[in-house]
């Protein structure tokens, strides 16, 4: 938030300039600045939520966690430092305290647009969408014509299956401008979702000359016509991934109990028990694989869309290096007989089609190598890849098998398992471990 304060403030041009060397990544000069300003003001709530920020920046959460609390130890009715805390633990993942953080500081000051910001930011990390639209409609009563606000509530509405009221938010939106692209977007997605198929296609064939040539406007008209894209648009998994990767971790193994890694990390170590294997961990992803697997006598190469689930890769120090690009253009690219082991866990769920992914494996696998994946599964009565509310692509456990057979695998074997959980039921999925003949 923005350093305000009275008309009459000797320590506010000290702590512009901290603010500045932050932001321009100079700490040493920050620190110098900072120590000077505690022995002015000790009890000054914005220096220690600006040494909060100066931790964060040196890559310290613990000590930004600490300087932020010491904040509102020193002014624990300033809505300010109370919002500052909570989005500082919403983005360490530490929830729960961030939302009741959250809620005080609304009680305190739930009119203020600043506060009401970082509060929706909250919610929305937090996963918690009804508490983020009661925000997101208070801010509306504020700044009534604001189009941002109402956009986000009506994706809130979408989000959370409301999808009539998204329709309807959308569509005064699209009404006012009607080059709207984010409205005309999310209303054909509610439509898709709702089953109004004339609404979407009407939706598509406006972003289409709004937006010729798009792949994720052809992604969504093909599903508006009843047809299954082979693939979901690159830009749109990386947006995806993007948008929580620094918590992705606590959401996927915590909350959703997505224990894949681990277990696939032991059949590797059971397949290669001398400890020496190349792999190539395909949406590597936050490098939960690459964590479970540990040190081994080998490279550990990663293919990762996001360059900001790299980053959260990276700092595991485990990974020799990264490709950020598309794993199917990565796949084509890479020289044959190279790795002992390919995982792709939980990223088929996006690719959809495999006709070009298992026999390229295949080609770079060394003889004797295998290919591990993971696929959401379609029943034996659906189609052979099926795209689920979800957007992920689920696929047909014995036409899967079938492609892996004609590649030229052998010993192939599929286990039907949980995946991970949505909404608290349980994804049904498969585990598929394919050797390359010798």
């Amino acid at each position: 938030m923005t350093i305000t304060t009275s008309a009459v403030d000797q320590l506010l041009p000290r702590l512009k300039s901290i603010d500045q060397y932050i932001a321009s990544g100079q700490l040493p000069k920050a620190v110098k600045e900072l120590n000077a300003a505690v022995k002015i003001a000790p009890n000054d709530p914005r220096i220690y939520i600006l040494g909060s920020r100066m931790a964060d920046a040196a890559g310290n959460p613990k000590g930004a966690q600490e300087a932020m609390r010491k904040a509102v130890q020193v002014a624990p009715d300033w809505p300010v430092a109370i919002t500052e805390l909570s989005y500082l633990l919403a983005r360490q993942n530490v929830f729960g305290e961030a939302i009741t953080l959250a809620e005080r500081a609304v009680q305190l000051d739930g009119n203020n647009p600043q506060v009401l910001a970082r509060v929706i930011d909250v919610a929305h990390r937090a996963q918690h969408f009804e508490l983020g639209s009661a925000w997101l409609q208070r801010a509306a009563v504020i700044t009534p014509e604001d189009p941002l606000i109402k956009r986000m509530i009506a994706r809130n509405q979408r989000l959370t299956g409301k999808h009539a009221q998204a329709i309807a938010g959308y569509g005064a939106l699209i009404a006012a401008n009607p080059g709207d692209v984010e409205s005309l977007r999310g209303r054909a997605q509610s439509a898709i979702a709702s089953g109004d198929m004339a609404l979407a296609q009407q939706d598509c064939a406006t972003l289409q000359k709004l937006l010729p040539g798009n792949e994720e406007v052809q992604f969504w008209s093909e599903l508006a016509h009843g047809k299954t894209p082979s693939r979901q648009p690159v830009s749109m998994v990386r947006d995806l991934y993007d948008g929580f990767a620094d918590m992705y971790d606590q959401q996927l193994v915590a909350g959703l109990k997505y224990k894949l890694p681990r277990e696939v990390a032991a059949t590797i170590r059971k397949l290669y028990p001398e400890n020496a294997f190349n792999v190539l961990d395909l949406g590597c992803g936050t490098g939960l694989l690459g964590v479970c697997l540990g040190p081994f006598d080998g490279a550990l190469v990663g293919v990762e869309i996001s360059e900001r689930m790299v980053a959260q890769a990276a700092r595991h120090n485990l990974y020799h290096r990264f490709h950020t690009v598309d794993l199917l253009d990565a796949l084509e690219a890479t020289p044959q007989a190279l790795y002992d082991v390919i995982a792709a866990l939980d990223v088929f769920v996006y690719v959809g089609d495999l006709t070009r992914a298992i026999p390229d494996a295949l080609r770079i696998l060394k003889p004797g190598g295998h290919l591990i994946f993971s696929c959401e599964l379609a029943r034996e009565d659906e189609a052979d890849l099926v795209l689920r509310p979800s957007q992920r692509y689920a696929h047909k456990a014995s036409h899967v098998k079938a492609l892996c057979h004609s590649a030229g695998f052998s010993e192939i074997s599929l286990e039907e398992m949980p995946l991970r959980l949505e909404n608290q039921v349980p994804v049904d999925g498969f585990l598929v471990i394919a050797r390359k003949p010798v």
